[in-house]
C-alpha cells in the first residue's frame, strides 16, 4: 500500500463554476427575477465567455434547484408553484426544527452569539431600509443553527434547498414588507428562547416562524404574477 502525506491541492475555480456563482449572486441581488427566462448567448456576451461554460453553469444551478432547464424552452429561473412551495416549507421546517434543537443542546453559547450577530445586522439593515442586507442577515441567522448542530452532514443536507430558500426570501419577503416588524420580532424572540435554554419555546417559535413562510410567500407570488 502506498502511504502518502496529505498534501491538499488548491485548484482554481472552473470557468463554469465562476459563471454559476455570478448568476446565483445576480438572482440573490434581485437582478434576475424568479421565473425569468435566461439566454445563453446574452449571458455569454455579458460575462465575456463562450457559451460552453454558460451551458455548464446552468447545469450546475439546475442541480441546486435555482434553474429549470426545459426541453425546447431553454432555461428559466426557479419559481415554485403551490405544491413545490409546500414541499419546500415542509423540508425546511423539519430540518430546522432538528438542527435548532441540536444547536441548543450542543453549543448554546456559540448559537446565541451567532444569532445576536445576525440580529445586529438585521437591525442596521432595517433602519437603512436595505432589504437585500436584511435578507442576507436573515440567512445568516438560520445558518447559525446548522453551523452549531455539531454535524456537517446537516449543512450538506440543507444545501439541497438553501439556494431556493434564500432566493424566495430575497424576492418575496420585500413585497410583503416583512422585514420591518414581523420577522425581526420573531427572530428576536427565537434568540431569547435560546438564551433561556428553553427547547419547548424554541420549537414553538421556529414552527410558527417557518410555517408562516407558506401563506406569506404564496401571497407574494400572487402579487408577483399580477405585477408581471
Amino acid at each position: 500500500m502506498v502511504r502518502m502525506k496529505k498534501t491538499p491541492i488548491n485548484r482554481p475555480k472552473s470557468l463554469a463554476a465562476t459563471v454559476a456563482e455570478n448568476l446565483k449572486e445576480a438572482i440573490l441581488r434581485r437582478e434576475i427575477a424568479l421565473g425569468e427566462p435566461l439566454s445563453e448567448e446574452k449571458i455569454a456576451v455579458a460575462m465575456d465567455v463562450s457559451r460552453t461554460p454558460v451551458r455548464e453553469a446552468l447545469t450546475i444551478l439546475q442541480m441546486q434547484g435555482l434553474i429549470n432547464i426545459l426541453p425546447r424552452r431553454g432555461s428559466i429561473v426557479f419559481k415554485p408553484d403551490a405544491k413545490e412551495l409546500h414541499q419546500l416549507v415542509d423540508y425546511r421546517l423539519n430540518l430546522e426544527l432538528l438542527v435548532s434543537r441540536l444547536a441548543l443542546e450542543r453549543a448554546p453559547e456559540a448559537t446565541l452569539a451567532g444569532l445576536r450577530a445576525a440580529i445586529g445586522k438585521m437591525e442596521k439593515a432595517r433602519d437603512a431600509d436595505d432589504t437585500l442586507a436584511y435578507a442576507r442577515a436573515d440567512t445568516q441567522f438560520h445558518n447559525t443553527f446548522f453551523e452549531n448542530s455539531g454535524n456537517p452532514f446537516f449543512v450538506e443536507a440543507y444545501d439541497i434547498a438553501s439556494g431556493r430558500v434564500a432566493a424566495l426570501r430575497v424576492h418575496l419577503s420585500t413585497r410583503l414588507d416583512l422585514h420591518r416588524y414581523t420577522t425581526f420580532g420573531e427572530h428576536v424572540e427565537i434568540a431569547k428562547a435560546v438564551e433561556a435554554r428553553d427547547p419547548v419555546k424554541l420549537e414553538q417559535l421556529m414552527r410558527a416562524h417557518i410555517g408562516a413562510m407558506e401563506p406569506n410567500y404564496s401571497q407574494a407570488l400572487k402579487m408577483l404574477d399580477e405585477a408581471q
